[in-house]
């Protein structure tokens, strides 16, 4: 028996994602709960498994192509079909079966095979079907390549795909595309080459959100400055430690720490905003957001519930999440839920800036480059370690005085790590 195997909701309210790579090709025989694809949702790629065992009968889209939930990917074949074809047969006539739903998506069948073969889609006995006819009915390429391309207003008999057997690609008539623009005049080709790169990924993703948040936020940026030269003195203190269980001890776990009780003295810089509803949304769980620039673009992965964590606790998993995001071996879990975000651009330089807010939430928190500094301090010039701060804030939610007071909070306890061991664990 056939099985269809569309593109499942993988929740979230994700709608769409793009074809990372196949793991299997037709005509091999798959187990149950076997990764068949990878597609990446969200900033995350997630392989789906098969729900049953059988023979690949044919798979549908390439590697780039992005697809909608629902959309159709795999045909498998059961292993009962295959072990007995003719009772199978005599099966599929009368009476089908309801679609079968899976927490996978969900599973159609199918009386006919899904893609037919290329020769099939010409008519031997038409008498009418001309040369050119002919020859784009043998070109190998899916529907969506094909419409692309006549929107496109290309031929595909010009083409040579760069797919599998000569299989025309989406990314092939991009490129055709791009061609066809750099021949004609254009204000581009006079100044000078260009490069046309996809806009597919982490970073068209991540383009979609900054949109929404500018859109939507009403921002405001608040800086300031963190002396935290004895936080420094405490992370040596507790640094030897955190290595011998196998992992660095950095300043974050500290700042999060800080950014908790914050949190919890000023509840509004720790929720959402519901409009339509009119009513701020004060969440009563603390999932900080930590953005983190990966070679495949930037991630924010979430430590859940950090103000039950010790800071030990909180640099391991910071740790471990780093690893899984620069792997891209993160789950879509750990990157939802955040109720407040982190940005350490300080790491690669800079010392102030303006971060955009993670929406919906209401907040976040622009880490710069610690450097030490001349400061003065009790009439005399001392060099302290400085930590620069960045807040924006949704102002529709958050009154700039009440932003002030949270990042004073923040910095008394970035200033005193007594206070956030004691309160802390």
């Amino acid at each position: 028996m056939k099985k269809i195997f569309t593109f499942p909701d993988v929740g979230e309210g994700i709608a769409e994602g793009e074809i990372v790579a196949w793991l299997v090709r037709v005509g091999d025989f798959v187990k149950e709960d076997q990764p068949v694809i990878e597609v990446e949702t969200d900033k995350a790629v997630v392989s789906l498994p098969s729900p049953y065992s059988g023979k690949v009968v044919s798979l549908k889209g390439e590697t780039g192509q992005i697809i909608e939930v629902g959309t159709e990917l795999f045909t498998i074949e059961t292993t009962e079909e295959t072990e007995s074809k003719s009772e199978s047969t005599a099966e599929k006539k009368p009476g089908k079966k309801k679609d079968a739903g899976s927490v996978v998506g969900v599973l159609k069948e199918s009386e006919e095979e899904f893609v037919l073969p290329i020769h099939s889609t010409i008519k031997k006995t038409a008498p009418a079907v001309t040369d050119k006819e002919a020859s784009h009915a043998r070109i190998r390429a899916i529907p969506s390549v094909r419409a692309r391309a006549k929107a496109l207003g290309l031929d595909l008999l010009s083409l040579v795909g760069s797919g599998p057997e000569g299989r025309i690609l989406r990314e092939d008539v991009e490129q055709a595309a791009t061609r066809k623009a750099d021949a004609g005049p254009s204000e581009i080709r006079t100044h000078g080459p260009v490069e046309r790169i996809p806009f597919r990924g982490v970073r068209r993703s991540g383009a979609k959100r900054v949109s929404e948040s500018s859109a939507k936020v009403a921002a405001v940026t608040f800086v300031d400055d963190a002396d935290i030269t004895k936080l420094e003195k405490v992370r040596l203190n507790k640094k030897d430690l955190a290595e011998e269980k196998g992992f660095n001890l950095t300043y974050l776990p500290f700042i999060i720490k800080s950014l908790v009780a914050g949190l919890k003295a000023f509840p509004f810089l720790n929720a959402t905003l519901d409009e339509a509803k009119e009513e701020i949304i004060l969440k009563k769980y603390y999932n900080l957001g930590i953005a983190v620039d990966t070679p495949n673009g930037l991630m924010v992965f979430v430590i859940k519930h950090a103000d039950q964590k010790s800071i030990l606790d909180l640099a391991q998993e910071i740790a471990m999440l780093t690893e899984k995001a620069f792997s891209r071996k993160i789950a879509l879990s750990e990157l939802k839920g955040g109720t407040f975000t982190l940005s350490n651009y300080g790491v690669i330089g800079g010392i102030y800036g303006t971060p955009i807010i993670n929406y919906p939430e209401v907040g976040i928190l622009g880490l710069g480059k610690i450097e030490d500094r001349p400061v003065v301090r009790s009439g005399e010039i001392v060099i302290r370690k400085i930590l620069p701060l960045s807040l924006t804030f949704d102002h529709r939610v958050i009154y700039g005085s009440e932003a002030a007071r949270f990042m004073n909070t923040v910095i008394q306890h970035l200033e005193d790590p007594d206070l956030m061991l004691v309160e802390g664990k």
